[in-house]
């Protein structure tokens, strides 16, 4: 349970946004969190706001900025902090943070650190790196012309900010620190990152990009008392808070639910000048619904420059239906015609939104119409199926984005 205890808060009038799972905001000055509620004086007036009813805290007028620390580590629940001075025996990994101060943690909680600073040009390399399995550690360098990552699989036995001692073969080798651009730590097969525990609720976002899971949180002074997902009490000054994220728990993404139906018919009208030119397996393969990404797999999903990080992108013209069991009350989104599409002429698509038998949503949507945002409400409801059909008698610019989609979980009646 989330445990906060009253505090106020020195920020100018507007300086919070604070976002509901009603779908409603408030902007204002926020004044005090307790247990219980949430002050924010808006227009002039003081609100409470129930705290179970709060998704976001938002600080929008706090600019991001740049990390002055080089190093990161990567937690296993998910959480990320730049730091430095990152150490490792064979029980914990201590490190210092500009969000979070001091850490000391169990090894078994870290899933990797780069010990060197960003290199763009290795990026995507050490993302592949992130997600490889491996049972043994992966001591990863920077090749010697530039060219980009290799690795080494082994046992790493000690990191200081001298060397890394690692085993390799059954010999223990010395490796020079600055030699080593990070280490991805072996797991047991069947684990996964970025999987926070059923307790945690909270997730800290600063304005350097860090990220920090937490279990529950108390406000002392300037600082903000968080006991972390790998369970130390961490200080985390207020002042380097972009967002306070309360939604987990709360809130299912509709492109992380399996579909019960997932039906493609075809990229073109029957009767078409190019109805059949494509196999229909080809079509499916070529133009079947994406999770998270656009039709050509390539990008995320763009509305009008917004880019969004989850969502559907669904050509006409396809039927997708989910099992809801009447367990969400609600469903937020921002649908359009994406735009890798939308500039590329005047066409339109058709949007059909059901629950169970009951049309919740119909419209043609045209490559020329701004994004919108949709606030549906799913009491009762256990199936909900998504159309997108052919709106002008043709499939061209027929990308359409549901983005951000998001189901609020319903609660237990009294």
């Amino acid at each position: 349970m989330l445990i906060l205890t009253l505090f106020a808060v020195l920020l100018a009038p507007s300086d919070a946004k604070i976002s509901m799972l009603n779908g409603q905001t408030h902007g204002g000055a926020l004044s005090a969190i307790s247990a219980a509620d949430v002050e924010i004086t808006e227009n002039g007036a003081l609100f409470k706001l129930p705290l179970e009813d709060v998704m976001a805290i938002e600080f929008p007028q706090i600019a991001p900025v740049a990390s002055v620390e080089s190093q990161m580590l990567f937690f296993f629940d998910g959480s990320q902090l730049h730091g430095s001075s990152i150490a490792r025996t064979a029980k914990s990994l201590t490190a210092q943070t500009v969000l979070c101060g001091a850490i000391d943690a169990n090894v078994d909680a870290i899933h990797a650190v780069r010990l060197q600073a960003d290199n763009p040009s290795y990026t995507q390399q050490w993302n592949t790196f992130l997600k490889r399995n491996s049972e043994k550690d992966n001591l990863v360098v920077a090749k010697r012309d530039g060219s980009g990552l290799d690795f080494l699989a082994g046992i790493v036995s000690k990191v200081t900010s001298e060397n890394v001692e690692f085993l390799l073969d059954g010999e223990t080798i010395s490796v020079p620190a600055e030699r080593v651009y990070g280490i991805v730590f072996g797991r047991l097969p069947g684990s996964q990152t970025g999987t926070a525990g059923p307790d945690v609720s909270i997730q800290l976002t600063s304005i350097a990009g860090d990220v920090c899971n937490a279990k529950t949180m108390i406000l002392e002074g300037d600082q903000l008392k968080a006991e972390s997902a790998w369970g130390q009490m961490v200080s985390v000054p207020f002042n380097q808070l972009q967002k306070i994220d309360l939604s987990s728990g709360r809130i299912q993404f509709l492109a992380e639910m399996p579909a019960l139906v997932e039906r493609f018919d075809g990229i073109d009208p029957a009767n078409s000048l190019f109805a059949g030119l494509i196999p229909p397996d080809q079509q499916k393969l070529l133009f079947g619904p994406q999770r998270n990404m656009t039709i050509e797999r390539q990008s995320k999903l763009r509305l009008r420059g917004r880019e969004f990080a989850r969502g559907l992108c669904i050509h006409s013209r396809s039927e997708l239906q989910w099992e809801l069991k009447k367990q969400f009350s609600a469903m937020d989104c921002v649908v359009g015609v994406d735009d890798e599409v939308a500039f590329n002429g005047s066409h339109a698509v058709l949007l059909k939104i059901m629950g169970d038998d009951n049309v919740l949503f119909e419209k043609l949507i045209a490559t020329s119409d701004d994004p919108l945002p949709l606030r549906l409400a799913l009491d009762g409801v256990s199936k909900l199926t998504i159309l997108v059909d052919f709106g002008d008698g043709s499939s061209v610019c027929d990308w359409l984005d549901i983005a951000d989609a998001r189901l609020v979980i319903a609660r237990e009646k009294p």
